[in-house]
């Protein structure tokens, strides 16, 4: 029983977490992403999406994790050698230029949400996210995939909560919305596109394939993960469809919802933990950082970065995002994300399906000493 939770553990709930805390920080946590992509389809066609992102997820992961193995390699610039060769400089520019926009990102929802929900200082909310994300980098990898999978356990908990009481007392109005509805719209594009733009952190994420030892494993690891990745988009799709058409003209979709069912405890709750995710987030984009910088390190000296380097690039990385979207320079970067996301298709996901496969492939073939069939 030991190795069957040790395996459970390093396959399924270290990757599943790391890859969830990351993605759900920020808008999709407040469900604007969900509605913008997803419920705005309506509710049969937004199920559909949501059937496409999983898959997508759990294709790419999957897909990743075994050609991580492979080279062994779990550093995103390692990884992206071995696919695309020196063309790994341009994911990086890409990925500082999304990182900057992220950490911007999570640290100002970090101040407003403790200032809205219960009138802290927004100053405190970037204190907090700050120390916790310095504290995280500094104790390292083992810590931080501890905390996110307490993290992804408390939400998953908390979301089949809210699920629970919003079908309980809006019962009729979803059964209502979805045999009312008819499958329309551009579903597959619309799965592609989340799918797409939240997938593009999976090569900084790697860290979290390191206990994955077989191809087996790698599969089951990615769609675990990529389940795992749209879990909370499925919820907050279901109960949006309780007031749906209005719920798509909520600025805060999620926050509105729980505030019908009329339970602060439940919005209380979710702020805490959503505030917790929004930390598991810059800090795993960091780690992703730091595991790169050690790649090097290592390389280069033959040991890896100290506990107290790390702690400083992911300090000072947080400082300048924040200084620098004071200033508003992150908002006219922001303007031209969608040709970032553009961009990580281009340099990660086409390659991954053509190069990654065939060396997957041509790894198997070598193994087995026959062509496959």
């Amino acid at each position: 029983m030991a190795g069957v939770g040790e395996r459970f553990v390093r396959v399924v709930l270290v990757p599943a977490a790391v890859f969830q805390a990351v993605v759900f920080g920020g808008a999709y946590g407040t469900g604007r992403e969900i509605v913008e992509f997803i419920s705005v389809l309506g509710p049969r066609s937004g199920l559909l999406a949501l059937a496409v992102v999983a898959l997508g997820f759990g294709v790419i992961i999957s897909l990743s994790f075994e050609l991580a193995r492979l080279e062994r390699t779990y550093d995103y610039r390692g990884f992206l050698q071995a696919l695309i060769g020196r063309a790994w400089v341009a994911f990086e520019i890409l990925f500082l230029i999304s990182l900057l926009i992220a950490l911007a990102v999570n640290g100002s929802a970090a101040g407003s949400i403790l200032k809205d929900q219960f009138g802290i200082p927004a100053l405190v909310g970037v204190g907090l996210l700050f120390t916790a994300v310095v504290a995280l980098n500094y104790f390292g990898r083992r810590l931080l995939q501890e905390s996110m999978s307490i993290c992804m356990i408390a939400l998953v908990i908390v979301l089949v909560i809210y699920c629970g009481l919003t079908i309980v007392q809006y019962q009729d109005a979803i059964t209502s919305a979805f045999r009312n509805d008819t499958v329309s719209g551009n579903w597959v594009t619309h799965g592609a596109q989340f799918m797409l733009y939240s997938a593009a952190v999976i090569p900084v994420l790697l860290y979290s394939a390191r206990g994955i030892n077989t191809r087996g494993e790698a599969i089951v690891s990615g769609f675990s993960a990529g389940i795992m990745g749209a879990f909370p988009a499925l919820v907050f799709h279901i109960t949006f469809m309780a007031t749906y058409p209005l719920s798509m003209d909520q600025e805060l979709p999620t926050y509105w919802m729980i505030g019908q069912l009329a339970k602060p405890w439940l919005m209380i709750t979710y702020i805490i933990v959503l505030f917790a995710m929004i930390i598991q987030t810059a800090a795993g984009l960091l780690q992703g950082v730091n595991e790169r910088l050690d790649a090097w390190h290592l390389e280069t000296r033959g040991v890896p970065c100290k506990p107290t380097t790390h702690a400083m690039v992911a300090g000072a990385t947080l400082f300048i995002s924040i200084v620098l979207a004071s200033f508003g320079i992150t908002a006219l970067v922001a303007q031209g994300y969608g040709t970032v996301a553009w961009g990580y298709l281009v340099i990660y996901i086409v390659p991954l399906l053509t190069v990654g496969v065939y060396k997957i492939w041509l790894a198997e073939k070598v193994s087995t000493g026959s062509p496959r069939k």
